[in-house]
């Protein structure tokens, strides 16, 4: 009989041991599973989506370490993402499809392995001068200081297919370029410390804050619309750049309509993250977006189905499952 029990004695403590060892750790390294959102310059919808959004999903998956961080935008997101450093990042949709296939900026350094999460808000190329300026046009900024993002992110390179295809201006030759993050390129204009700035802003409502309208609300300053024949010649080799028009008011002080190009975003993986994540982030971000839209009102657009026509990368599994369930039909590539 002792025997007996000494026996199972053993086994009870071999199991014990085999729980404490295997089944405890693995549990506590999913919990403490890491991912990171890469986001844009601080103060910029991309940097308030991904920390919004970081801390939405970690509230709804606990086994889930989610973490945003700035970065240079849309352009240093694709190729982090490529490259596993982040498993998520907002990126424009043209950087995207560039990005993908290994063309225009991208060419040697292609990131074939991006897959698209969800579609993402458009923001405005805005050119904005100070009320006194003798800026008057596109045109009227050769030679001058202008301040145009900051490095790293994808809102220089359209400014110069902007230039180039819309008017014939190089601007890294014509032209004295300032890289800033875009709340501290306000600042810059503000203070005169350079002669007009691209700045980004969001081309609704929600969208509209941060450091553009900030600037409007503090200084009395002027927003350059496009030409119109500018608009035609850029649109027709990058159909990604969007026509758009703010209605007066749109800003602070801006009383008549303003024309500007826009372009879309969207939020990218890495084919090779796990499916299930993928799914649970999607999941996460669309069934709660009344709670994400209150901590950041412009997140709107990242939770909105219709924006998944304007994708210009695939989408990856983990989306796709989500999608399907909800009958959302899937873009074809």
């Amino acid at each position: 009989m002792n025997h007996r029990r000494i026996f199972w004695a053993f086994i009870i403590l071999v199991g014990v041991f085999t729980f404490i060892s295997v089944v405890i750790p693995h549990q506590c390294l999913a919990a403490s599973q890491k991912i990171t959102i890469g986001g844009g310059s601080p103060g910029a919808i991309y940097y308030l989506f991904a920390s919004s959004a970081s801390r939405l999903v970690t509230k709804y998956n606990p086994e889930l370490q989610v973490n945003s961080t700035a970065t240079g935008g849309s352009g240093q997101n694709a190729i982090l993402v490529q490259k596993k450093e982040q498993e998520f990042g907002i990126v424009a949709c043209d950087v995207a499809y560039h990005a993908l296939k290994g063309i225009e900026e991208f060419k040697g350094k292609d990131c074939p392995d991006l897959r698209a999460v969800t579609g993402g808000y458009s923001y405005a190329m805005n050119l904005i001068v100070l009320d006194n300026s003798p800026i008057k046009s596109y045109r009227d900024i050769v030679g001058k200081k202008v301040c145009v993002g900051p490095v790293g992110g994808s809102y220089h390179i359209h400014v110069q297919r902007m230039m180039s295809l819309g008017y014939g201006i190089d601007i890294s030759k014509e032209m004295k370029l300032v890289h800033m993050s875009y709340d501290a390129a306000p600042d810059a204009l503000k203070d005169g410390m350079v002669d007009a700035i691209f700045n980004p802003s969001g081309i609704i409502t929600e969208t509209r804050g941060g450091g553009t309208y900030n600037l409007a609300t503090l200084r009395k300053v002027r927003f350059i619309s496009i030409d119109e024949d500018a608009t035609t010649k850029i649109t027709k080799v990058y159909p990604y750049f969007q026509k758009t028009t703010l209605k007066g008011g749109f800003f602070p002080n801006q009383n008549e309509d303003y024309r500007c190009l826009s372009v879309a975003a969207l939020v990218a993986t890495h084919k090779n993250v796990d499916e299930d994540i993928v799914y649970r982030f999607t999941k996460t971000i669309y069934e709660h977006k009344d709670e994400l839209c209150q901590m950041l009102p412009g997140a709107k657009d990242f939770v909105d189905f219709s924006k998944i026509k304007s994708l210009t990368i695939p989408l990856h599994p983990g989306a796709i499952k989500y999608y399907q369930e909800k009958g959302i039909e899937i873009p074809k590539f």
